[in-house]
């Protein structure tokens, strides 16, 4: 009898556990860039928009992008594994403090958010590279010399510095993993935030 509760309990975390981390992702369609086929390039534009931000500290907090700096770069994969290149969309705060990073690869998106000098991310680019961030939606609009990507945030979306960490300050001899642990932080990006990327085509 206390074998099979055991076993009942240990499908209930797993079927929980997959649940949530299912409900980050979602299926879609692709992107509908006019930059899409492209395998390389640099073109400049601008960043306009509010992040709103549930901080570390639980603390609500506004990122301002009005006319600042914007920019995407289109990096070739030599590989082509899914897609022939990686899009990452960066933008700058008004106040140049704090920076937004957006990237699509296949049928894959991710989110990066650098605040006091660390990035919080959430990236579906990996794996099969075939699910976007649930929460997030997106649109292209395309005139004459530039293109809008549009980004909408409709339900809370958290990100983390966990990566961050591991890029900047994991080591291998000795392995730190247990040390870094506990400075893992989250931040949420709250809903009706909305960046648009305004990309010169030129």
């Amino acid at each position: 009898m206390r074998a099979t509760i055991f076993i009942l309990l240990v499908i209930l975390f797993q079927s929980n556990s997959f649940g949530q981390e299912n409900e980050k992702w979602r299926n879609e369609e692709g992107f509908n860039s006019i930059f899409q086929n492209l395998d390389s390039g640099n073109f400049r534009g601008t960043t306009n928009g509010v992040l709103l931000i549930e901080n570390t500290n639980r603390q609500k907090m506004i990122l301002d992008f009005q006319g600042s700096v914007g920019s995407l770069e289109i990096i070739k994969d030599e590989y082509e594994v899914y897609d022939i290149s990686t899009k990452t969309y960066r933008g700058k705060t008004t106040s140049g403090n704090s920076e937004i990073k957006y990237e699509t690869y296949a049928g894959a998106n991710g989110l990066g958010v650098k605040l006091n000098e660390q990035w919080f991310e959430l990236s579906a680019i990996d794996g099969g590279c075939d699910m976007v961030i649930n929460g997030l939606n997106y649109t292209y609009q395309a005139e004459q010399s530039t293109e809008y990507l549009i980004i909408n945030i409709n339900k809370e979306v958290e990100l983390n510095n966990w990566q961050f960490l591991i890029r900047t300050e994991h080591t291998m001899k000795p392995d730190n993993i247990d040390d870094l642990k506990p400075r893992k932080r989250t931040i949420k990006l709250l809903p009706n935030s909305t960046l648009v990327f305004a990309i010169k085509r030129k």
